[in-house]
């Protein structure tokens, strides 16, 4: 076994503490939040306890549960109604959970309403010409002193400065989180054997669904809107945990 394999399989072991493989209730693969995942969130956040917090594409509400006992009220958003009644029946013992199916951009709260906002893994789902409009969204529904937790797929390293790393992450992805027969047919065949793929080929060549964001793109477009990334917790090159505020 060469570096790299031994590298990936290091890769594989860390990430399955924190991220769970699942189909979904509507038959769709899914990632979802282990209780590790949750709990580091928690830790992570200043807030132990609050009025209001908000689970950003909150899927089955896993996410939710080191929070539930201290937060006054828990609102979980996400665009799957399938998702939305799996999560409903999970805490439906717990009155101080709802779940509201739409697009974040739309979410009717008041401005500066909201102490935390969590998101698990699917921030990056968002395309990058879209983010901007849902970080100004965020910014006014969060309070001047709240903070967002974000966990999730993105490059932590500059991409452009880190070829061979990035090569290598870049195939790491596209072989473990791009559905199985879409990568078997339409994107392992046409990978080159001892290319090295640069960030810009990745930009110019893959469809924008499974392109993948780098930290330094997110950290523009969230200055932006008003945002800093205060804190980075990396797992591996290309997941961590994020603390962001407003700047």
């Amino acid at each position: 076994m060469n570096h790299t394999e031994n590298t990936q399989n290091q890769w594989t072991k860390d990430l399955a503490l924190y991220i769970q493989h699942l189909v979904s209730p509507d038959g769709r693969d899914t990632f979802e939040s282990t209780p590790l995942l949750a709990e580091k969130l928690y830790e992570l956040s200043s807030y132990k306890e609050g009025d209001t917090l908000l689970d950003l594409g909150c899927g089955w509400g896993k996410s939710l549960a080191p929070f539930v006992p201290h937060f006054k009220e828990l609102i979980g958003v996400d665009m799957s109604v399938e998702n939305l009644d799996r999560a409903k029946a999970i805490y439906q013992a717990q009155p101080n959970v709802r779940f509201e199916q739409g697009k974040i951009q739309e979410l009717n709260l008041p401005a500066q309403s909201v102490d935390v906002m969590i998101t698990a893994l699917a921030l990056h789902q968002i395309p990058l010409e879209e983010f901007y409009g849902v970080c100004q969204k965020l910014h006014t529904i969060l309070k001047n002193e709240g903070e967002l937790l974000m966990a999730d797929e993105l490059i932590l390293f500059n991409p452009e400065e880190n070829i061979p790393l990035f090569d290598s992450v870049y195939r790491y992805l596209l072989a473990n989180t791009t559905p199985k027969a879409v990568y078997e047919q339409y994107i392992k065949p046409y990978l080159e054997e001892g290319h090295k793929y640069t960030f810009e080929e990745m930009k110019e060549n893959t469809p924008p669904e499974y392109q993948f964001h780098a930290l330094i793109e997110v950290e523009t477009l969230l200055a932006t809107a008003g945002f800093k990334v205060k804190e980075v917790v990396e797992v591996t090159p290309f997941f961590g945990f994020l603390k962001i505020v407003k700047s």
